[in-house]
């Protein structure tokens, strides 16, 4: 249950407001992909794990959103740590994973395949191999969610103090608000690196500058561009703890 200060009704509507918004700025990127869904320049091994692992990041978006609208928020944000770990590997398998790394991602799931794929890197390693080979505006925004976000959210995966006090005092509505947000973010630098797979630089321009029919909805992290081209602030330090 989100709670607040303020009048509970004003809380909904604004909860309301973001979902759909939200809806449509999705709704707005697959408008930008062929009615068949997305396309790969390079049909290879590699290119359709990094897709695997943006679609599983756009799949958990739609999830979060699902749970917020179902008054579930503590399975929303548990679920919002499973769709930065979806983008995060997407970004390790696209400028990081060796031929032998892709290649245990990419056999078929059985007992051996599956001891060979707990050998890879976890999480801490992944990020930062990523941090130092990966492109500034996409490795700004993970780094960031990781130091902000990322422990908070390992609370709600593990049933821990979090989710546990959440349920006993409520869900901070501007919490909850500002996690759809950060959903939307991952959302669209999964569809982002979806377009640059499909090769296509006019896809590739039309889905990054989305945000700026959308920046109600997007998250206001450093680096994240606002309407008129500035960068904006991190609302770190103020506010709710997750």
């Amino acid at each position: 249950m989100t709670t607040s200060h303020a009048d509970p009704s004003t809380d909904e509507d604004a909860l309301s407001t973001l979902l759909d918004r939200s809806d449509e700025f999705e709704d707005a990127i697959v408008d930008c992909y062929p009615a068949s869904g997305y396309l790969l320049a390079h049909d290879t091994q590699q290119s359709q794990l990094v897709a695997g692992a943006c679609l599983l990041c756009i799949e958990h978006a739609s999830v979060v959103r699902s749970a917020f609208e179902v008054d579930a928020p503590n399975s929303a944000s548990g679920v919002l740590r499973l769709q930065y770990e979806a983008l995060l590997r997407a970004a390790w398998l696209r400028w990081v994973a060796n031929a032998d790394q892709i290649a245990k991602l990419a056999c078929d799931l059985d007992l051996a395949s599956e001891k060979a794929a707990k050998n890879l890197p976890g999480l801490m390693d992944m990020l930062a191999r990523v941090v130092q080979v990966g492109p500034a505006g996409m490795t700004a925004h993970l780094a960031e969610f990781n130091e902000y976000s990322r422990h908070a959210l390992n609370s709600y995966v593990h049933t821990g103090i979090h989710p546990l006090r959440r349920v006993r005092d409520g869900f901070p509505s501007e919490m909850a608000l500002a996690l759809i947000r950060m959903s939307n973010g991952l959302m669209h630098l999964a569809y982002r690196m979806l377009a640059e797979l499909s090769g296509s630089q006019r896809r590739m321009n039309r889905v990054t500058h989305l945000y700026k029919d959308f920046s109600d909805c997007c998250p206001m992290t450093p680096g994240w561009p606002n309407r008129d081209g500035s960068q904006s602030t991190s609302p770190k330090g103020s506010g709710t703890p997750i």
